[in-house]
């Protein structure tokens, strides 16, 4: 990592993140939560939860002074149908992956995945505007932080 991050987009800010964090040794759960400080040198992480991502308290409120929280995640994805169903769980599918997700929140609500598969190499794969629990759940976190203007 360089000794000064460009931050000026979320991207950018995702991406930095996920960096940092695949650096870290695994932790003991399956999720990870973050708050993100951003410095001149680079970003500093902020642990302050880690369990289930699906069942983020409802409580929960990160440290003050963050620019973003991130969760660090991991769990399995399967191609869809053609016709875009899908025929079974991800866990199950015969041609399953395993994947590593870092989401980030930050801003008014935005937010950005960045999502590797474990088995492939090169670049990941950006994502912005998700949907779902996990995501409402980060969302509401985010509102709860104690500086929020």
């Amino acid at each position: 990592m360089s000794d000064v991050l460009d931050l000026d987009g979320l991207d950018a800010l995702a991406l930095a993140v996920d960096e940092r964090i695949r650096a870290l040794p695994p932790g003991c759960d399956p999720a990870r939560l973050f708050g993100v400080r951003t410095r001149p040198r680079g970003i500093v992480l902020v642990p302050f939860w880690s369990g289930v991502a699906r069942e983020i308290p409802q409580w929960l409120a990160p440290p003050s002074g963050i620019t973003a929280v991130a969760l660090e995640t991991g769990g399995w994805a399967a191609p869809m149908e053609p016709d875009g169903t899908v025929s079974a769980r991800p866990s199950r599918h015969p041609h399953r992956q395993r994947i590593h997700q870092t989401i980030i929140i930050g801003g008014i609500r935005e937010d950005v995945s960045v999502l590797r598969y474990d088995d492939l190499a090169g670049d990941p794969i950006v994502l912005r505007n998700g949907a779902g629990a996990v995501l409402e759940l980060l969302l509401a976190v985010w509102d709860r932080r104690p500086d929020r203007p």
